[in-house]
């Protein structure tokens, strides 16, 4: 099994971070982290090239990351909110799966993404507001659909300024025992 992770915080020791972590103790087997502060991303120009290319024009770390959502079986993002969305870095990365948009819508080419993946939604928000991951859940669904995921698993944290993940043993427990039960999924046997 093959997880693929999409981290989008600059705090390697923050709470997306520590809640990822409790996360990923739950996971077996082959996990790959992607900080998406760390790649070298250019912004979609809305060229059209993949409309008729199953590739994207720019050559950059995307040309990789194209091939590991291909061939992973869970996806996972964690994200902490900005401004009612998440960081520009990973919004770069999202525009840039326009290729596998225009593969679906486009071009038709439904050999890719055969392999269902696992999607799993990890954000935390410094506030309490209501609904505050509404229209973020709202705009990666669509994420997880070009990708040949399905979302599955959400696991949300709120008030994170008052109550740092550190301190919320329910979160963390949440966090581990989802990681445990997608691990529990992808190994149990065929029927």
């Amino acid at each position: 099994m093959r997880t693929l992770v999409f981290i989008a915080s600059p705090h390697k020791n923050g709470n997306t971070a520590i809640l990822l972590k409790h996360f990923l103790e739950g996971v077996s087997g082959e996990i790959e982290i992607i900080n998406v502060y760390n790649i070298n991303v250019k912004p979609c120009t809305d060229c059209k090239y993949c409309y008729n290319h199953k590739e994207c024009v720019l050559k950059d770390d995307m040309t990789d990351i194209y091939k590991k959502i291909e061939s992973s079986d869970n996806i996972v993002i964690a994200s902490p909110v900005y401004f009612s969305f998440v960081p520009a870095p990973l919004k770069v990365v999202i525009d840039r799966l326009q290729v596998n948009w225009s593969g679906k819508f486009i071009r038709r080419d439904f050999s890719q993404n055969l392999n269902k993946k696992v999607g799993i939604l990890i954000m935390t928000a410094g506030s309490n507001t209501k609904n505050v991951f509404e229209p973020i859940e709202y705009a990666l669904k669509q994420f997880f659909s070009v990708t040949g995921s399905e979302f599955s698993y959400k696991i949300y944290a709120v008030n994170t300024d008052n109550v740092p993940i550190e301190k919320n043993e329910e979160i963390k427990k949440k966090a581990f025992e989802i990681g445990k039960n997608i691990s529990f999924q992808m190994n149990k046997p065929a029927e």
